[in-house]
């Protein structure tokens, strides 16, 4: 089975951890159970779609866990994996799951944004000041 979304746009913070869950599901809308069938997946950002330079590289394993409930797919890429990310950036990314069989699904693909995280002035009382100059306000 191929189910494919397109054009969804993902930010990814230097230095913050990411996080996406995900559910993938049968025409009828049930959960597939992605361990017990033995899938494993792997997720790519790119610098283009046809480059062969790469922003980062997730696997089953590391950062992607696979389960046989809702959510199957969970993918959380700690802060020190995200701190090599060029800042700023702008490029694609897609997921794919990978059968027993070798049957490769691309089931996510994208636009990426990645780069420095917006300032946080935790406690700081004239934050608003901070964004104003920053050009925000």
């Amino acid at each position: 089975m191929t189910f494919e979304i397109y054009g969804n746009t993902i930010t990814i913070e230097q230095g913050s951890t990411f996080s996406l869950s995900l559910n993938w599901a049968d025409s009828s809308g049930d959960t597939l159970t992605l361990s017990t069938d033995n899938y494993t997946a792997r997720m790519m950002g790119r610098v283009g779609r046809e480059s062969s330079s790469t922003l980062f590289s997730w696997a089953t394993g590391s950062e992607i866990v696979l389960a046989n409930s809702n959510p199957n797919i969970v993918i959380t890429a700690a802060a020190t994996a995200t701190d090599d990310l060029p800042a700023p950036t702008e490029g694609v990314y897609d997921l794919e799951l990978v059968s027993a069989a070798g049957v490769v699904s691309k089931i996510l693909k994208g636009r990426l944004r990645g780069g420095l995280a917006w300032p946080r002035w935790s406690g700081c009382a004239n934050w608003w000041k901070h964004r104003a100059s920053l050009g925000k306000g």
